[in-house]
């Protein structure tokens, strides 16, 4: 009897691993089938290197007749994609992850641009202040590794409030672009 138990056990533990194992298999593969589907989503009238879409308007000429009239908008796919990436950057990781957000939550972005391979990322006031070494450095590789995802981005230049600043935390110049593996210029301390 003890070994009827003992083998109907280990063929109820075997069963369980194998159901468990087909399906964390077949959730990769979904995964991996909703990864392929969203690289192949198409935006309307998406070419190469920009988004045209179609914004309406009011057109009213008088009060007595609605009239919402289109004018199309041509956005540099980059670009948008860009300014994306840097607001989810500014947002922070998520709320389940264990990372760390790089700038703090009142942070927000005021433009963001891209010209001659350089991303030019704006962003206010509250993103200085001081931090450490490790926390500055941090904050500066993820913003350029980010961006320089972007095929068109070789280099990433950091402005606050539209003006050109020495540093983000008070211990690396910030004042030229920088690239992912360029090393980072440390400020000269008094």
């Amino acid at each position: 009897m003890k070994n009827v138990f003992k083998i109907l056990l280990v063929f109820i533990v075997v069963s369980i691993s194998f159901v468990s194992l087909g399906a964390c298999s077949k959730k990769d593969k979904i995964s991996s089938n909703n990864k392929e589907r969203l690289k192949n989503i198409k935006m309307p009238l998406e070419n190469q290197d920009a988004l045209e879409l179609d914004v309406y308007f009011d057109g009213c000429k008088s009060d007595e007749k609605v009239e919402v009239v289109k004018e199309e908008l041509i956005l540099p796919k980059e670009e948008v994609l860009g300014q994306y990436i840097m607001n989810a950057l500014i947002k922070g990781p998520s709320i389940e992850s264990n990372l760390k957000p790089i700038f703090p939550m009142d942070t927000r972005l005021l433009s963001f641009s891209i010209k001659d391979n350089i991303a030019v990322v704006n962003l206010t006031k509250e993103a200085v202040l001081e931090r450490s070494k490790t926390k500055e450095e941090a904050c500066i590789r993820s913003v350029v590794n980010t961006l320089t995802q972007l095929p068109a981005v070789d280099m990433v230049k950091i402005l606050v409030d539209n003006s050109e600043v020495e540093t983000l935390g008070g211990n690396y110049s910030i004042i030229s672009p920088i690239g992912k593996d360029d090393t980072l210029v440390k400020l000269n301390k008094q």
